[in-house]
C-alpha cells in the first residue's frame, strides 16, 4: 500500500511533464508556421504587384528563401525555418517596392519623353506660324 501511494504522486508528475512537453512543442512550431504563411502573403502580393516583371532578382530571391523555409520546417529546423520565412517576407517586400518604384520611373520617363515631344512639336508651330506671318 506505501508504494502505490509514492508511485501515484509520480505518475501524475511524469503525465503532467508529458503534457507540457507535447503542448511545448506544438507551441514551438507555431511560430515558425505563421511566418512561413506570412511569407507565403508577402510573395503572393509581390507577385500580383508585378514583381517578378520589374524585380526578378529579389523575387527569385524571395521563393527560393520561402522554399527553403518549409523545407527546414518539414525537417522539424523551426529556428531555420522561422529565420528564413522573414527574409523571404523581407525580400518579397523589397521587390514589391523596388517593382513600384521601377514601374513609376518607367512612367516618369513615358512623361518626360512626351514632354519633349511636345516642346519639339511647338517649337515647330512657333516656327510655322511666324514663316507663315512674315510672308
Amino acid at each position: 500500500m506505501d508504494k502505490k501511494k509514492r508511485i501515484r504522486p509520480l505518475l501524475v508528475v511524469w503525465v503532467i511533464l508529458g503534457f507540457l512537453l507535447t503542448s511545448g512543442c506544438v507551441t514551438y512550431a507555431t511560430l515558425p508556421r505563421e511566418k512561413i504563411s506570412e511569407a507565403d502573403k508577402a510573395v503572393a502580393e509581390a507577385k500580383e504587384s508585378n514583381a517578378s516583371v520589374n524585380a526578378p532578382g529579389e523575387m527569385k530571391s524571395a521563393e527560393d528563401k520561402l522554399a527553403e523555409a518549409k523545407t527546414a520546417f518539414d525537417k522539424k529546423n523551426y529556428e531555420k525555418a522561422a529565420r528564413l520565412a522573414e527574409q523571404a517576407s523581407v525580400d518579397a517586400d523589397y521587390a514589391r517596392a523596388k517593382g513600384s518604384s521601377e514601374k513609376a520611373r518607367k512612367k516618369a520617363d513615358e512623361i518626360q519623353q512626351n514632354i519633349k515631344t511636345l516642346k519639339q512639336d511647338i517649337e515647330l508651330l512657333s516656327q510655322k506660324i511666324a514663316l507663315e506671318g512674315g510672308k
